[in-house]
């Protein structure tokens, strides 16, 4: 262990369940949109407000989690964390009370000031309670979990929310359950002397170039091309004559119960490979997946596809968070935490974009995502030879 005190299954699953939250926003708002678009509808600019209440957390959890980070390194990651899932559940939970739409959009945006606080500060206790093997591990068993938890969240919350809206904001109180976790079973690891390398004083220091061209290097393309599929799975499904939009919402539950959790429990069984060729297989299964459902004629094949994609999906996020904690400095967690939380969310809002550009010119959903899937192939080579990624996931 890394301290004194000695973190066990506790800690673990108390971190396990706080990445789940960065997800909850759109899993509870999604079902519920077109309900809440009639009721704002008379408001000015509802348009526009209500699809913002959706992205909006995500947006400011991608903006502000490298100052978040460094926020945990230097006042202490559980003090963040319990401060971060107060406002969580506080924030989530305010628009059972409120009538205004704008007043619901400021509860949005400060839900995710706390997401942004939630995932880094997790990170960061992650990365100070585990070392080696364990540490993988509780990152590997977190994105078994949150696919899981995520899909039965999302059945909960279309089901409360048929009588109405309200009840889904509900959910968010399971939040505090995790705050009262995190009170009575984490620890603020202590401080180290000051002339370790730990040492909370020590100036913030951004990676090196080419250890930001790396961590980019991952997180943008892994991050297009896992929400490629949320983005075009609809009109892919179109094209070979399926228009339901219940199959779409099957398919997604379908690759997220089965295919996510499979990828990160793959990490497991080649912990000991190194980091440059376990992430040129994720992203190659990410694109061969994505090449498959392009090609698709029916519905069976591009299940099988999307499978594929999300396994990849898994094991990339998994030993992509394990290759960042691994190469960060200790007292440089936080802020290495928050660069790859504000590349791979920002990325989610470029991925709609970038299949935009490609389809202006292809006029093609299927060859538009086929490309996608090529570029993710032709990643294989560079990180399999990229020196930063040559060392090992777990010494053996």
């Amino acid at each position: 262990m890394n301290n004194p005190q000695q973190a066990g299954t506790k800690q673990g699953l108390v971190l396990m369940l706080v990445p789940l939250f960065a997800m909850l926003g759109a899993v509870l708002l999604a079902p519920i949109m077109g309900v809440m678009f009639k009721q704002f509808a008379g408001q000015p600019y509802a348009e526009i407000l209500v699809p913002l209440l959706l992205t909006a957390p995500a947006l400011m959890l991608a903006l502000l989690s490298p100052f978040a980070g460094v926020l945990a390194n230097r006042v202490g990651g559980k003090k963040v964390l319990v401060f971060s899932l107060a406002l969580y559940g506080v924030m989530g939970a305010a628009p059972m009370f409120l009538d205004s739409l704008y007043a619901i959009f400021f509860s949005r945006i400060l839900v995710g000031v706390a997401e942004a606080g939630l995932v880094t500060a997790a990170m960061v206790l992650i990365s100070q309670y585990f070392s080696g093997d364990e540490r993988q591990k509780w990152i590997a068993y977190q994105n078994v979990a949150l696919p899981l938890l995520g899909a039965l969240l999302m059945g909960l919350a279309g089901y409360v929310s048929v009588s109405d809206w309200h009840n889904t904001i509900a959910v968010y109180g399971f939040s505090f359950f995790v705050f009262i976790a995190a009170i009575l079973f984490l620890f603020e690891p202590k401080k180290q002397s000051s002339n370790s390398e730990s040492a909370p004083k020590e100036k913030v220091k951004f990676p090196p170039l080419k250890t930001m061209l790396v961590i980019a290097g991952i997180a943008i393309p892994g991050s297009i091309a896992f929400y490629t599929v949320p983005v075009k799975l609809a009109f892919l499904l179109q094209d070979i004559g399926e228009t339901s939009p219940a199959a779409v919402g099957t398919m997604l539950a379908f690759g997220l119960i089965l295919g996510s959790p499979t990828g990160a429990f793959l990490s497991r069984f080649i912990k000991t490979w190194s980091f440059g060729k376990v992430l040129s297989i994720a992203m190659a299964l990410m694109g061969v997946g994505l090449i498959m459902m392009a090609l698709a004629t029916d519905k069976t094949l591009m299940t099988v596809g999307l499978v594929v994609q999300q396994a990849g999906g898994g094991l990339m996020l998994t030993i992509a968070i394990t290759f960042v904690l691994a190469i960060a400095p200790a007292a440089q967690r936080g802020l290495y935490s928050g660069i790859w939380w504000f590349l791979y969310t920002i990325s989610n809002f470029i991925t709609p974009l970038f299949i935009a550009g490609i389809f202006y010119f292809t006029q093609s959903t299927q060859t538009a995502v086929l490309i996608v899937g090529i570029l993710c192939v032709a990643l294989f080579a560079w990180l399999m030879s990229a020196k930063l990624l040559k060392a090992p996931i777990v010494a053996q």
